[in-house]
């Protein structure tokens, strides 16, 4: 599904990626591990389009989308979170999931609109927050939002950052057994984490950085 074939990422003379080779399968769950300033962030916003790389490919469904903007990056089927996470904080939960299925505001939707915004709240856990500001709900509900967003997207893969740092741990086991659906749904999930237990149950491969390369 996605092939990366030898990223070098440079800031001026410093080095963040050194030759970055990857490929990942569809509907495998893989945890990118590493300290900071290993790269790993890097190398996502290389993937999702936010950074182009100094050197190197990468191809999504046999496809080159090396400098592809991320809006295009995204309408090909790749999602993404943020640590910052970068919901719509005065919209509704309910309307930040509508935005993300229709990638534009809807004033009136329609039965089928209301239908799939329903059912990805009902599958992130949020159903019962759909009229609570985005800004409002806690901070574990705010990680599942971001989620139930990339699944609004129709993505194909999703890449995850620190999908469970600093929740507690009942949203915790709802992000685990949500990624665990997905993986199951076919989706196919990067994510980044340190929590040993998350990455242990959600984990196909695990994937260590350092100094700018997978080991």
């Amino acid at each position: 599904m996605l092939t990366l074939s030898d990223i070098h990422k440079s800031f001026g003379d410093v080095r963040i990626l050194n030759g970055v080779n990857l490929r990942l399968e569809k509907g495998y769950v893989y945890t990118l591990k590493g300290g900071n300033g290993s790269g790993k962030t890097t190398l996502i916003n290389i993937v999702s389009g936010f950074l182009a790389p100094t050197k190197g490919v990468v191809e999504f469904k046999g496809k080159k989308v090396v400098k592809f903007a991320p809006y295009r990056i995204n309408r090909l089927g790749i999602g993404r979170t943020f640590q910052d996470l970068r919901l719509a904080t005065q919209m509704t939960v309910y309307e930040n999931i509508l935005l993300a299925l229709e990638k534009r505001m809807v004033a009136n939707p329609d039965k089928e609109q209301r239908k799939r915004t329903d059912e990805i709240l009902e599958k992130v856990s949020l159903a019962e927050k759909r009229n609570e500001l985005a800004g409002e709900i806690s901070y574990g509900q705010q990680k599942l939002l971001t989620i139930g967003c990339c699944i609004a997207n129709n993505a194909d893969l999703l890449l995850i950052d620190e999908p469970v740092a600093g929740i507690d741990k009942d949203n915790l086991v709802k992000i685990r057994n949500l990624v665990l659906q997905l993986k199951q749904e076919g989706k196919t999930i990067l994510q980044i984490e340190h929590n040993p237990d998350y990455i242990n149950a959600t984990s196909d491969q695990v994937l260590n950085m350092k100094n700018g390369v997978v080991c």
